[in-house]
């Protein structure tokens, strides 16, 4: 049996997802990120770490076969295929505050943190809980001089990431809400999960 969701542009859903279940995450119309994080289901205090999965991992970079790591080094996510190869593990989730920041926007502006906030808000977590994600098909290269650049991503329609739950998780995706830059290729379109058995 298989469970689809389509989050549309700059929105966000939660998903519970049992240990050996399959997430795939579709860019439905190519060009856009969708920013993943997970939480181990028994205890919100595991969750997933960007920084733990470049540590483990010994690359920037994530594809097919390799794992998403917790806070806590245990594998929360495997990456079973993956039709991109260019991903993110870098960057903060979009916020009013990186709007302002960056962009000079005043005042409330969609993000995925509000997206994060309120999907996860009915599981009790909070802005606290709220750390870097998995920004799937998020084109970010880093040039030799150390310098970071986010680039349009290589996504096509259809394009997907299949992941495999390591052990039962909570995961909020969201469709990334950054029309200002080449983040999303300058657009936001929407984003399909499927959760399958």
């Amino acid at each position: 049996m298989t469970q689809t969701i389509t989050i549309q542009p700059r929105e966000g859903a939660a998903v519970e997802l049992k240990g050996g279940q399959l997430l795939k995450v579709t860019d439905l119309e190519g060009g856009q990120v969708a920013d993943l994080l997970a939480y181990r289901a028994n205890d919100f205090n595991e969750k997933l770490s960007t920084g733990a999965t470049i540590d483990y991992n010994g690359s920037l970079y994530v594809g097919k076969g390799d794992y998403l790591y917790s806070n806590r080094y245990n594998p929360l996510l495997l990456i079973v295929e993956d039709t991109v190869g260019a991903h993110d593990l870098l960057h903060p989730p979009c916020s009013t505050a990186m709007y302002r920041a960056q962009y000079n926007v005043q005042g409330e502006h969609p993000s995925c943190f509000a997206n994060f906030i309120r999907v996860l808000r009915k599981y009790g977590l909070e802005e606290k809980d709220i750390v870097p994600p998995f920004n799937i098909f998020m084109n970010t290269r880093v040039n030799v001089d150390g310098r970071v650049e986010v680039k349009a991503p290589l996504s096509q329609a259809g394009d997907y990431v299949l992941l495999q739950a390591e052990t039962d998780l909570l995961v909020a995706v969201t469709a990334c809400s950054v029309e200002e830059s080449a983040c999303n290729a300058y657009r936001c379109t929407a984003i399909g999960l499927e959760i399958m058995k």
